[in-house]
């Protein structure tokens, strides 16, 4: 199993370049869970993505590597491996 963890900062500045990065690799996302701060916490307007893929380590790795070129987000890309979890 496939998870990328996204941590969004200045959610209005980046939300649309994100957006467009996971449109593209729609095909390989079958979980998505947003989750938005809270507006009085410390860092209001920063958000969280899970994400759980089914696809290629090279396509998630790819994903990645576009999210994190966006100055306000850093991914996390993890491979988790239990008998009881696929893509099937």
């Amino acid at each position: 199993m496939n998870v990328v963890v996204l941590l969004i900062g200045k959610r209005v500045d980046s939300a649309v370049k994100v957006q467009e990065i996971l449109t593209q690799n729609g095909d390989i996302i079958k979980t998505r869970l947003g989750i938005n701060r809270e507006p009085g916490s410390k860092d209001p307007g920063s958000g969280f993505i899970f994400l759980e893929l089914c696809g290629s380590d090279d396509r998630m790795k790819k994903m990645c590597e576009d999210l994190n070129s966006i100055g306000t987000v850093k991914a996390e890309c993890l491979k988790l491996d239990l008998p009881a979890c696929s893509c099937e």
